[in-house]
């Protein structure tokens, strides 16, 4: 059965509207896309100078942790006498070997570790930079064994003093040297 003619062309007539409708909004869409893609391309990429973190973890070429900058340091085994704002580097089997920290009362320590295994390892640490809180500064060079074997020393009167410290069986002698003068000091040791 054939429909009438007007019913017919009206039908066509509302279908082509909507063609032309879904065709404009399609073109709409496609415009907006490619305007935003455009514009993503053509803006500059901005790099940041600044990087936020609490923690940075260098890692080497088999993911060894290497490098660690803190604001608190990440605390590696072994004991620290208090949280420090600094770096740490670790050899190839996880061992502090270099540390710098900035502690909570203002003093600024630096520290230089033997490898396991060449003396003490309660304490590896054989140089050692300070800049004391009070505007004190030392430098100190420690043994296989933790002794402290020469200090360079800047006290609180601006004087420097440099001694040497040797420790023969059950006593500790000391040779200091300053601008007033030399003295020697032995004294027993328990």
């Amino acid at each position: 059965m054939l429909e009438p003619q007007p019913l017919l062309e009206t039908r066509i007539t509302t279908l082509e509207r909507r063609l032309r409708r879904t065709q404009s909004v399609a073109v709409l869409a496609v415009t907006g896309v490619l305007a935003l893609a455009a514009a993503a391309w053509v803006r500059p990429f901005q790099q940041t100078d600044t990087i936020r973190a609490k923690v940075l973890i260098l890692e080497d070429a088999q993911g060894r942790k290497r490098m660690l900058l803190g604001a608190p340091i990440p605390e590696p085994p072994g004991a620290r006498i208090a949280p420090s704002t600094g770096m740490i580097i670790l050899d190839t089997i996880g061992v502090e070997r270099f540390g710098v920290g900035l502690f909570p009362n203002g003093m600024m320590n630096m520290g230089f570790d033997a490898p396991p295994g060449t003396g003490d390892d309660r304490n590896r640490e054989r140089i050692n930079l300070t800049a004391s809180p009070n505007g004190g500064a030392e430098i100190r060079m420690l043994d296989r064994k933790t002794w402290v074997r020469w200090r360079v020393a800047l006290d609180a009167q601006d004087s420097v003093t440099l001694q040497f410290l040797d420790f023969p069986p059950g006593e500790a002698v000391m040779r200091r040297f300053s601008i007033s003068g030399t003295d020697f000091s032995r004294q027993p040791r328990q």
